[in-house]
């Protein structure tokens, strides 16, 4: 069924439009409300946002409005979403709402300035880990939530594939916020070039990418800092890496960088916290460690297995092909999006098998089951479907 959507943001820290994360690349929330959009709207749905944009547009049969020129939400199902800036979703009660469902899309731990007082069907989490916070943190009941996993954009990637250079196993690319683990990330490849020259590290986005003001990163022998570039530019590096550095010490709520970095067959080399042990199955489809970024000897111990992962060409094919059969891309999310609001807008039928956290009735979408109860994510049914749950890889 096609449904009229609204993609409401009131974030004012950076200007876009759906031409910004193609052209000039921006972070992984307006990449995430871009991508679903433009999803949505292949699918049928009429999708307009109301966002941070110059001035109205309509760019591929999305509809982009600027805040300033809103005066009413008006669909079958409004989303709203706050991800950056000062996390403050107030500014839409100046607005007439008027919707069949509400949802509000989470993206981070930190409570949205004006929740309180916010009217909402649903929470869509982006994680199981902020499903946690959601129903633990802001004492919403499992029955209002609905995990959601940030999308790769599979037309991006199917083209990027037709022009992919080989891949260089000693690249190593980090593409986020510096905050994140980017001294982290120097460090690692630093130790792996005392050892094997060849390692190298591609640095990508800065502080711009949430809006912070321009920024350059001073480099090191070894290092190449881009800042920002577009999607599809960073796609082809992703492409050619080995590894994608991502050793941080903040709880990760969701970040788009693992799922870029998964499709891209790009191992993942992260920390076990927040999200990634529900994104990933160390040794099966990335590489996780535990322990603080300070610790004496951390950096070494990861050196050290990544070093043991390359001496075995055939863990190394195995973990990027797991890897790379995650069931995330935007496509696939556009659908389940759909099934869930025919669900609860329209009653139709779906199937139902237990949720693996509770035994209650979970709903079977296309990226595997969600419960009604408790609101937990789970991928295991794609796997069963596709043959891909066995653990192959090295282990920690």
């Amino acid at each position: 069924m096609a449904y009229k959507i609204v993609i409401y943001c009131p974030d004012r820290h950076i200007l876009y439009d759906g031409r910004t994360p193609e052209e000039v690349g921006v972070g992984g929330g307006i990449t995430a409300r871009v991508r679903m959009a433009h999803a949505l709207q292949r699918m049928g749905h009429a999708v307009s946002m109301v966002v941070n944009c110059r001035k109205p547009i309509e760019f591929r049969g999305v509809e982009y409005i600027p805040l300033t020129q809103a005066t009413r939400l008006e669909g079958d199902v409004v989303i709203l979403n706050t991800s950056g800036g000062d996390l403050d979703i107030s500014p839409s009660f100046d607005l007439k709402i008027s919707a069949r469902l509400r949802i509000l899309w989470v993206h981070g731990t930190p409570k949205p300035h004006g929740l309180g007082e916010l009217q909402v069907d649903r929470f869509y989490a982006v994680s199981n880990f902020i499903r946690d916070v959601i129903h633990h943190e802001w004492g919403v009941p499992g029955e209002r939530i609905f995990v959601s996993y940030n999308a790769y954009d599979k037309p991006q990637f199917l083209e990027a594939e037709q022009h992919m250079a080989e891949r260089d196993p000693f690249q190593c690319v980090y593409f986020s916020h510096p905050s994140k683990g980017l001294d982290a990330a120097r460090k690692l490849v630093a130790h792996l070039r005392d050892r094997n020259s060849r390692f190298h590290l591609e640095i990508f986005g800065g502080r711009n990418l949430w809006g912070e003001g321009p920024s350059d990163i001073p480099v090191a022998k070894g290092e190449k800092f881009y800042g920002l570039i577009g999607q599809k530019a960073l796609l082809g590096h992703l492409l050619r890496s080995g590894f994608s550095i991502q050793l941080q010490e903040r709880e990760e709520p969701g970040a788009l960088a693992i799922i870029e970095a998964m499709r891209a067959g790009t191992i993942v080399i992260g920390s076990r916290v927040g999200c990634y042990p529900e994104y990933i199955r160390d040794g099966h489809d990335g590489l996780l460690f535990d322990g603080a970024l300070g610790d004496p000897g951390f950096i070494e111990v990861v050196a050290e297995r990544m070093y043991e992962l390359l001496r075995d060409p055939q863990a190394v094919a195995q973990i990027r092909r797991h890897a790379q059969e995650i069931p995330w891309d935007s496509e696939t999310m556009s659908r389940v999006w759909t099934s869930h609001w025919e669900r609860i807008l329209d009653g139709e039928p779906t199937g139902e098998i237990p949720c693996p956290a509770c035994a209650a009735p979970a709903l079977v979408l296309d990226d595997g089951r969600h419960c009604e109860t408790c609101g937990r994510y789970s991928r295991e049914w794609v796997m069963e479907q596709t043959g891909s749950g066995r653990s192959h890889g090295v282990r920690g």
